[in-house]
């Protein structure tokens, strides 16, 4: 079985009976049966450990790019691209929101009430609840 309960494929199973035969024989009969076939140990295993490093590394690739792949899912319910763009289309982007969202007006309007306007980090964590709440797309339209 692989996994949840899923039948093995029959070439998966015939890889790992290769395998568990490999692993039991000694190092003579190894050498042996790499002789008979005609090749020399030596770049056979030179040629083993290179199939094993690129698969290790494209592993190790292909699981970085899932990993960033997931990170920019899981910031796409987040900030996504929107916190990207520059800051007067970002600040473009909360006006349109401002002027029918009197919530939100008020928002902004009260850190300009303190003496000072809204901090480039207000307006992002302010566009990010907006990306959250499905209000804008990644690149700050309206959905």
């Amino acid at each position: 079985m692989s996994g949840a309960g899923r039948p093995t494929p029959p070439f998966d199973r015939l890889a790992d009976e290769l395998v568990v035969d490999i692993m039991a024989m000694s190092d003579a009969e190894l050498l042996a049966e790499v002789e008979a076939e005609g090749l020399n140990a030596e770049d056979e295993a030179d040629r083993i450990r290179t199939i094993i490093s690129t698969a290790t590394a494209q592993s190790g690739k292909s699981r970085l790019q899932a990993a960033r792949a997931e990170i920019d899912r899981a910031s796409g319910t987040g900030r996504g691209q929107v916190h990207q763009l520059p800051l007067r289309d970002r600040a473009a982007v909360l006006a349109r929101f401002a002027n029918d969202d009197t919530k939100l007006k008020s928002r902004l309007t009260m850190a300009a009430r303190n003496g000072q306007g809204i901090t480039e980090k207000e307006m992002d964590d302010i566009l990010a609840d907006l990306r959250e709440l499905g209000a804008i797309d990644e690149d700050g339209n309206p959905i």
